[in-house]
């Protein structure tokens, strides 16, 4: 589970593991959470819920460097924990896990380790999402996010190619345009959008949460078709 902040108590899924529950009671899920380790000042809607009083982190510091370790970091998780039937990253969360999900057309451009990883992830969900890094530029410590005509047939990157799921508000104010052009950065044969009302935040509204948890719960059965009465598992950044 890739949250962009994490307490002590994981708080980002709390709405959506209750409806997922409720979407298939027979199906159990394993979520796996993982601290970022760079303290930073809460999100104003997390610190609203939990308080200023609270320890938040982030995956970096903002430098390039930093940004390129947490890339490591996750791929080792992923590698080391894995396969994860998905991953799940809300805002910062969801930059360091398609960051890890593009592939570049050139070869010579990837990491092994992060090429390994990526074939571990049978699929995504984006919260409040944020477009990806440049891997390329990252390895040479420049901190650049990835524009539309980076991915494609005649960008640099391949699509994400692994089901998706889009979760995000055209009322968010902090990321505008951000979730879309991660969305169109994901094989639109394969991704599926849901609005919501909330904001920069998970939707917490039961009609909305509900109808987010039976795309992720469907997309899940389809990426597992032949057992998905085992356990179901989900990672960090």
């Amino acid at each position: 589970m890739l949250p962009s902040w994490l307490t002590e108590k994981p708080h980002c899924p709390a709405s959506l593991r209750y409806h997922l529950v409720r979407a298939s009671p027979t199906s159990s899920y394993e979520f796996d959470f993982v601290e970022g380790g760079h303290p930073c000042p809460g999100h104003p809607a997390i610190a609203a819920v939990y308080g200023v009083q609270q320890t938040y982190l982030s995956y970096c510091d903002g430098s390039a460097r930093s940004a390129l370790a947490a890339l490591d970091d996750l791929a080792a998780h992923v590698s080391e924990n894995g396969p994860f039937d998905a991953i799940m990253g809300f805002s910062m969360g969801s930059l360091m896990a398609a960051t890890l999900l593009l592939r570049p057309h050139e070869v010579t451009a990837d990491r092994p380790e992060w090429a390994a990883a990526r074939a571990m992830v049978r699929s995504a969900v984006f919260m409040c999402g944020i477009r990806p890094l440049a891997s390329i530029e990252l390895q040479q410590e420049m901190m650049e996010k990835l524009r539309g005509q980076d991915v494609g047939l005649h960008g640099r990157y391949n699509h994400i190619n692994v089901p998706t799921v889009h979760i995000w508000s055209p009322s968010d104010p902090e990321i505008l345009g951000e979730s879309e052009a991660l969305m169109k950065m994901c094989d639109k044969d394969k991704r599926v959008e849901i609005l919501h009302t909330a904001g920069h935040a998970v939707p917490s509204d039961s009609v909305e949460a509900e109808a987010a948890a039976a795309k992720i719960h469907k997309m899940l059965v389809n990426v597992q078709p032949r057992d998905f009465s085992r356990r179901s598992q989900l990672p960090r950044s």
